[in-house]
């Protein structure tokens, strides 16, 4: 969709593909981002939700802190998808609803031009309705390896990962758009560029 008005831009994408670096790249060119990971991250800080998680996934996925573990909680949801599903759609999903809209009202009420949805699980979550463009992020497997390494998966992770969340060559088809993160991030940059102008058809 191509337009004049404020647009919402949907981020999906491979894991570890860099979808954050797309997202400040959008953001250099104007657009107001929604982080999903960090809103998960103030989730789960919730008095409420760690009670939940707690009565769902035991005292295990709760450190000395009282906090949720989210590494020992990846381990568990990671490798029994019905606990996935039961943590993303009764937990999670409900809550980063709320945040998302949120997100749009007070980017509607902004002078930005686009709002850029980070959020990878956008589909699995019956979200992507509110976008006015989806875009698809993928990058070559060496380096998605490289990227979970750095941040500490085993190797077999980020296949492991991958194996839960299916679909994955369904939502490339679905997307308007592909970036490409082989290159550096001026490459980036020029993309990103790219799709904001014609998306808010900015000169």
């Amino acid at each position: 969709m191509m337009n004049d008005e404020k647009i919402v831009i949907g981020l999906v994408g491979q894991i570890c593909a860099g979808k954050s670096s797309v997202a400040e790249a959008f953001r250099r060119h104007g657009a107001r981002v929604y982080d999903a990971d960090k809103s998960v991250h103030e989730i789960y800080a919730r008095p409420d939700v760690i009670a939940e998680v707690r009565a769902m996934f035991g005292n295990d996925v709760i450190d000395e802190n009282g906090q949720i573990d989210r590494k020992i909680l990846g381990e568990i949801v990671f490798s029994d998808e019905a606990k996935l599903r039961r943590l993303t759609e009764e937990i999670v999903f409900p809550r980063t609803g709320i945040e998302m809209q949120k997100a749009i009202e007070v980017f509607r009420k902004s002078d930005a031009p686009a709002l850029v949805l980070d959020a990878p699980t956008l589909f699995e979550a019956g979200r992507a309705g509110l976008c006015d463009n989806i875009m698809y992020v993928t990058a070559p497997s060496e380096r998605r390896e490289a990227w979970a390494r750095k941040r500490g998966w085993p190797p077999g992770e980020l296949a492991r990962r991958e194996a839960m969340f299916r679909g994955d060559e369904g939502k490339r088809k679905r997307a308007d758009a592909v970036i490409e993160n082989a290159g550096t991030l001026d490459d980036l940059d020029r993309q990103a560029g790219r799709l904001m102008r014609l998306w808010t058809m900015q000169p």
